[in-house]
């Protein structure tokens, strides 16, 4: 029987927004996936998960023969790793079972303990779609995935959804076979595994175009898309389509531009881009990094108040590189993390394996301390549990280093 934390939403903080740099964060341990783009990360406090992904010019000597998660024939991962936030190393879980064949664009969220993955497709992409509820009860060992057995009317199979948990319910928006797109919504209730569709698009005017690898925020009922696009287009962020939950209706708003930039005010069409949210006392801000419009490839990083529906660019935060098809996720404390993708250099279909971060506000007291104790004690995590409890270092700190078995036994 699978419990589910329902209403779990990050805790608010008094962020102060600041200009910071965004840092290549250097791996320890002998093992790290292997570069990819179309992949989805989550994270939690203490680990960051990283699902699938794809891959098609891999050299041969990446091939595992004892267990070939990637080959050429089939260049998508098989994989499901976990990084270590503060031990900054990568662990691969051996998936047991149920580990699907489509493992390009799924959307993926975190409930609780859970990790919650749904659709994605094969290649060539297109020719196979899920709409497979897949579920993975984070733990330190190997991953056990279980496909959900749901009733109701479930989504047509696609991918390039974007997907949230709220108030019990998971929700799924927009989205594609490879041919047609569109910007329904359908959610599954957590607690009776009921599918329902919450508004089919009909064409009528007012609402959205249909489209994929967009990015949604959520205030309360109301859910804000953010870019996207299709095979041929990516749709421009000077207007955000606004579904509320409440009413079942469509709002397209205009955000206010970013006067005080002496480059541009809003920031470009894309899509394959990446977003996080974070809920301040001051209202919610939404972070935008990267993306494509087709014709260049970005680095930026906006930041949108919801609360005014302000742009803001961040001039100082900005990608090392331009990326497009990676994914990001960020901490309740306000760090966020951006993973893998696409950097257009030499050759534009280079895929990366490069984990990059940057705190998107000024860090409380506890994390900087934290974070400048693991800077100069970098195998702080071969230090037993007991010994770190009885220098002095907090339970809740040493639980990010060392999980107690309770933590993930715990029904």
């Amino acid at each position: 029987m699978l419990h589910f934390d329902f209403g779990i939403t990050p805790k608010k903080t008094d962020y102060v927004f600041v200009p910071f740099k965004v840092t290549e964060i250097k791996y320890r341990g002998s093992e790290c996936p292997r570069p990819r783009s179309g992949h989805r990360i989550v994270c939690d406090d203490v680990n960051i998960y990283c699902f699938g992904g794809y891959n098609p010019t891999l050299p041969l000597t990446n091939i595992d023969v004892d267990n070939p998660t990637w080959t050429p024939a089939q260049p998508l991962f098989k994989e499901l790793w976990s990084f270590s936030i503060a031990s900054r190393k990568w662990k691969q879980h051996r998936v047991v079972e149920n580990m699907p064949e489509e493992l390009a664009s799924n959307a993926m969220c975190v409930n609780g303990k859970y990790l919650m993955i749904f659709g994605g497709t094969g290649a060539p992409f297109g020719n196979r779609c899920s709409n497979n509820m897949i579920v993975w009860r984070t733990c330190n060992g190997d991953a056990n995935l279980e496909i959900l057995e749901v009733k109701g009317a479930k989504p047509p199979g696609q991918y390039g959804q974007s997907v949230l948990c709220h108030n019990g319910f998971f929700y799924t928006i927009g989205g594609t076979n490879g041919y047609a797109y569109n910007c329904d919504i359908f959610r599954l209730d957590l607690r009776t595994l009921v599918w329902e569709p919450i508004f089919v698009g009909t064409g009528e005017e007012g609402e959205p175009l249909g489209r994929y690898r967009h990015e949604v925020a959520r205030i309360d009922d109301k859910l804000y898309i953010i870019g996207g696009g299709t095979g041929e287009w990516a749709y421009e962020l000077k207007e955000l389509p606004m579904f509320d939950l409440t009413t079942k209706s469509w709002t397209i708003l205009t955000p206010k531009p970013d006067n005080s930039s002496k480059y541009s005010n809003t920031p470009r069409a894309r899509k394959c881009h990446s977003a996080v949210q974070i809920d301040t006392s001051h209202g919610t801000q939404v972070f935008v990094a990267g993306g494509s419009d087709m014709d260049y490839v970005f680095n930026d990083v906006w930041r949108l108040d919801l609360s005014d529906l302000q742009w803001t660019l961040m001039r100082k935060t900005v990608l090392p590189h331009p990326l497009y098809f990676h994914s990001s996720a960020v901490t309740s404390f306000g760090c966020m993390y951006v993973f893998g993708g696409i950097e257009p250099k030499d050759n534009e279909t280079d895929r990366n394996n490069t984990m990059y971060k940057v705190w998107l506000c000024i860090p409380n007291l506890t994390e900087m301390c934290w974070e400048a104790l693991l800077n100069y004690h970098p195998h702080l995590d071969q230090v037993g549990r007991r010994k770190l409890l009885n220098i002095g270092i907090p339970n809740y700190l040493v639980n990010r280093l060392h999980a107690p078995e309770s933590y993930y036994n715990k029904q």
